[in-house]
């Protein structure tokens, strides 16, 4: 039977009250006892009954900041109702959550969101899909080092920030995925184009391009490879692009839709009568894309679990807060899911 806070504070001789303020960090206790009860906490197993935590926080809730950005996406969408579904299940345990939503890739704007989740709300923990810029790595880690709010990022991650934890795909290995489905289905010949729009501070387009590119242009291929850069995400501009794209070059094997946008290649596709001769792999697991492959025009669409992106940075940064649960590892990669015609029939 686990231990409760009377024996310890027997073990300790101090008062109950004294032993709930050293293990919950409310302060007011010497700093030799309270290293004195976590230890004899720590020795025994104690683990906090979150029931009772919130009951104490009731008038007090904890507050978890949630700041996204390009929410108008439908993936982004499956991932904040994820989210949001958690945080109604976290409320049962006093822990407010408040989400701030963008749906640009502002640097300034997502600074502006944690400054004022952190001036005006208080709170004490911040899940983030952060912009890959220095003035929002800054100010993520003076979070963390001057204000000690742990941070958990996911969806998109930053290397040099002192975060808990990171929960979303491994970009690279995900690139590197869609180059071997490529090379099999153009059997390396012809020219495979890749299309994305402007990612400057999008560390996961950049990487999936990054990827992509290191596997697929090896020495032993004769895979030619163009690039096409889109001024945005726009159905209508995608579907533009990619109709010059295939009347000037009739080689054309394959296609690597790496951003949103993906209705304008399909279409354009479609349209130029080539659905068939081109070989389209796109990223995220929408019902769009999924309809795109069982009419086949898609050849294989990488999923990445959206629900647990949106679900778990929430749950860890509860369990770190009221359980006093560090993450028991740094990264939460999530599948990456490849998925054809073939295997789509229980997700329509």
């Amino acid at each position: 039977m686990a231990i409760t806070l009377n024996q310890i504070a027997e073990i300790c001789g101090v008062s109950r009250g004294t032993v709930d303020r050293a293990l919950h960090n409310k302060g007011n206790v010497r700093p030799a006892v309270a290293e004195r009860i976590k230890a004899v906490a720590n020795e025994y197993g104690y683990t906090p009954n979150r029931a009772g935590l919130a009951l104490s926080r009731t008038s007090h809730p904890i507050r978890i900041g949630v700041i996204m950005f390009s929410v108008q996406t439908p993936f982004m969408q499956i991932v904040l109702d994820a989210a949001r579904r958690e945080a109604r299940r976290l409320a049962a345990f006093s822990v407010e959550v408040i989400f701030r939503l963008s749906p640009s890739l502002d640097p300034v704007e997502q600074v502006s969101m944690i400054e004022e989740l952190v001036e005006q709300h208080h709170i004490s923990a911040l899940a983030i899909t952060p912009l890959d810029c220095l003035l929002v790595e800054t100010k993520i880690n003076e979070l963390i080092d001057q204000r000690g709010i742990p941070v958990v990022t996911f969806n998109t991650d930053l290397p040099n920030i002192r975060r808990l934890c990171y929960v979303g795909q491994e970009n690279l290995s995900s690139g590197r995925t869609v180059a071997e489905l490529m090379r099999l289905v153009a059997r390396e010949s012809g020219t495979v184009a890749t299309i994305s729009a402007p990612c400057m501070y999008h560390s996961a387009y950049r990487e999936r391009l990054k990827g992509f590119k290191e596997e697929l242009l090896t020495p032993d291929s004769s895979l030619q490879l163009r690039d096409v850069m889109l001024p945005n995400d726009d159905s209508n501009v995608v579907y533009e692009h990619t109709l010059r794209l295939l009347q000037e070059v009739p080689d054309l094997t394959g296609i690597y839709a790496i951003t949103p946008g993906y209705a304008g290649v399909c279409s354009a596709l479609v349209d130029s009568g080539r659905a068939r001769g081109v070989h389209l792999i796109m990223h995220d697991e929408i019902p769009a894309n999924l309809y795109e492959l069982r009419r086949g025009v898609a050849d294989f669409v990488i999923g990445q679990d959206a629900v647990q992106q949106g679900a778990l940075p929430l749950s860890l940064l509860a369990d770190y807060i009221q359980l006093k649960q560090q993450p028991p590892k740094e990264f939460y990669h999530t599948d990456i899911r490849v998925l054809l015609r073939h295997n789509i029939e229980n997700l329509l």
